[in-house]
Parts: structure tokens; C-alpha cells; sequence
């Protein structure tokens, strides 16, 4: 099964969450840039909830995801206390990309928030919210096998 993991982050919240899903499934983590052109199984793909939405340019990446590479996708966030991974799922099965019913909300209140001048030195997980991303991780790829 090929995996990957994606993400848009603007104060570094996401990035940190993004880096230890890649570390739990084996992979790298990569930003969000360039039409994701590879081809994945299982796609972890996240981005940060901003003034109660998702980042426009995030919402128009997700809109190039094509169903030719990505199987299924993984939504996965982080918020002062949003959850919009119901939003990226609906973005990808617009698309005709399958979402997956699990999904990440990690929410870091006003913690490194990009609007509050965060994202100036790296975010560290807490134990609590490793251990969140990795019972979520082994979650999500039990049920994929």
C-alpha cells in the first residue's frame, strides 16, 4: 500500500502534525505545492482552520486532487477548536476521491496561530497529542490492510 501524507500550514501547527503522522506511517511529510502528481493509496492530507474556514489556497489544492492518484484520502486538522476535516472530505468526494471515516482534529487554542504572529519557532507536540496522532495512524492503517 503507498502512502503519503500532505499539508498547508501557516504558523507551523499543522507541519508538526503533518510531520508526526508521516513518522507514525513510515513516510515523509510534504506541503502543499505543485498538483500532487504522484500516486497514493491513502493519503493523509491536512491544513489549518483560519477566521473559521480553510485556507483558500489549501481549498483550491484539494480541488486538484484526482481520483487517477489518490484512492482514499485521510483529513486531518488544526484549529484554536474548529474541526473542518468534514470540509476536505468533502472537497476530495467531490472529486470523486474516497474519504476515510476516521479523521484529526488537533486543536492548539491560540498556540503558534499564523494571525496571532506564530509559526516563528518549530512546534512541539505534546506527549499527549503524539500519542493522539499515533493510536489515530495505527487506526487508520488496521483498517486499510
Amino acid at each position: 500500500m503507498k502512502i503519503a501524507v500532505i499539508y498547508q500550514s501557516r504558523g507551523g501547527n499543522t507541519k508538526a502534525v503533518a510531520e508526526a503522522i508521516a513518522k507514525a506511517a513510515g513516510v515523509l511529510a510534504e506541503p502543499i505545492g505543485k498538483t500532487f502528481d504522484a500516486t497514493a493509496d491513502l493519503l493523509f492530507v491536512g491544513g489549518g482552520v483560519y477566521a473559521w474556514g480553510l485556507d483558500k489556497d489549501f481549498k483550491a489544492y484539494l480541488e486538484t486532487l484526482s481520483p487517477q492518484n489518490v484512492k482514499r484520502i485521510v483529513p486531518f486538522t488544526t484549529a484554536g477548536g474548529m474541526d473542518k476535516t468534514k470540509d476536505i472530505a468533502a472537497i476530495a468526494e467531490q472529486n470523486g476521491i474516497a474519504a476515510a471515516k476516521e479523521r484529526l482534529a488537533v486543536k492548539f487554542g491560540l498556540k503558534n496561530h499564523a494571525g496571532f504572529g506564530g509559526g516563528k519557532s518549530p512546534v512541539m507536540l505534546t506527549d499527549k497529542q503524539v500519542s493522539m496522532v499515533n493510536e489515530f495512524v495505527g487506526k487508520v492503517l488496521a483498517k486499510a490492510d
